[in-house]
């Protein structure tokens, strides 16, 4: 496959390493597709190489020997951990977090976050440095606690409901702690970034929602938010809806898994993506809107009545504009439609 050409001189030429963390999850597999499809190695890490085979299977014969490489990082969180990961490459994209409901599950975020920064700031080949933030670090997706209200969502908004909800006695176990893992995750990035001012430029994407295609549906499944509306297709959404309804109830902002990959892309190197946080919110979506689309896509599918929910709040996402921008200049086409991307999803069911 011949590499993408790029509209702009970029940061670090085609051809260079780049390290995307986690390499075999939804998001990540996904940044190092686009990744190879514009002409750079990629160097993955995962906790245990022997169970991510497929990517490399998969890679090599789209790309052709030599142009990915699995490394094994079994701890994120140990000092060091990275030193051999990062050695050689242009650009780094932390993908990879740390997931559980242990009280610990900050502070282990916070800790990897900053010993993978401390061995990029150790290798001088380093320019640039994305991390993997998430909507969730700006806003609730639980917009049933902001019926009818209209809230604004720009590049300095940060997710303070939930750092206040789990100095409660008693926060909503799981889900709140994930988006207070994930906002004093992106807040520590930028604080080091002040505190250290490295030789290399950081940069963060806070997707939202993601759907989309599996790279790999046989060996990948329907990794992460892509099971939801798979679910709904095969008619098992009950599996997820007590979940669901207590964290994402009628809908939230969505966006193809793709988009968010090239986002990561433009922030690695796009000369002009200097210190931002790059919003991938797509557009809103409800749990109602994609059973009423599998409806007329799939009329002869036995498929989930309707949910019960109302009106939710709506954001307006000031950044999106920008975003939708870069992924224009990236080489996409803006942001990817919903039914577009809902197809994708569910295409190997199909």
């Amino acid at each position: 496959m011949s590499p993408q050409t790029l509209p702009f001189n970029p940061v670090s030429p085609p051809g260079s390493w780049i390290l995307v963390t986690g390499v075999n999850g939804y998001v990540a597999s996904h940044v190092a597709d686009q990744l190879l499809q514009r002409g750079y190695k990629v160097r993955g890490t995962v906790r245990d190489p022997s169970k991510a085979q497929w990517t490399e299977t998969l890679f090599r014969e789209k790309y052709g020997q030599g142009a990915f490489e699995l490394v094994r990082v079994e701890d994120m969180t140990v000092p060091g951990a990275f030193d051999h990961a990062v050695k050689g490459v242009s650009g780094i994209t932390h993908v990879a977090t740390v997931f559980g409901h242990s009280a610990d599950l900050i502070s282990s975020v916070v800790s990897a976050n900053r010993n993978l920064l401390a061995s990029a700031s150790r290798e001088r080949t380093v320019r640039r440095f994305v991390y993997t933030s998430s909507s969730e670090a700006a806003t609730f997706s639980s917009l049933h606690e902001h019926k009818h209200s209209k809230t604004r969502v720009g590049v300095d908004t940060w997710n303070e409901e939930v750092l206040r909800r789990i100095r409660e006695p008693s926060p909503k176990a799981g889900f709140d702690t994930y988006a207070a893992s994930k906002t004093l995750g992106e807040q520590a990035v930028w604080e080091w970034a002040e505190e250290q001012k490295p030789g290399f430029v950081v940069n963060t994407v806070l997707p939202s929602v993601c759907f989309g295609a599996s790279l790999d549906p046989k060996a990948q499944g329907h990794a992460s938010s892509s099971a939801w509306p798979a679910s709904i297709l095969r008619n098992e959404f009950d599996r997820f809806w007590g979940f669901l309804q207590h964290v994402i109830p009628t809908g939230a902002y969505g966006v193809d898994v793709a988009d968010v990959a090239l986002l990561h892309v433009a922030g690695l190197i796009h000369p002009g993506v200097q210190s931002e946080r790059l919003f991938a919110f797509g557009g809103p979506f409800t749990w109602n809107g994609i059973i009423a689309f599998f409806r007329r896509e799939f009329p002869h599918r036995s498929l989930p009545g309707d949910l019960p929910g109302g009106e939710h709040g709506v954001l307006e996402i000031e950044p999106a504009e920008r975003a939708e921008g870069l992924l224009r200049e990236i080489g996409g086409s803006g942001w990817s439609g919903l039914e577009e991307t809902l197809r994708r999803n569910v295409e190997d069911l199909v």
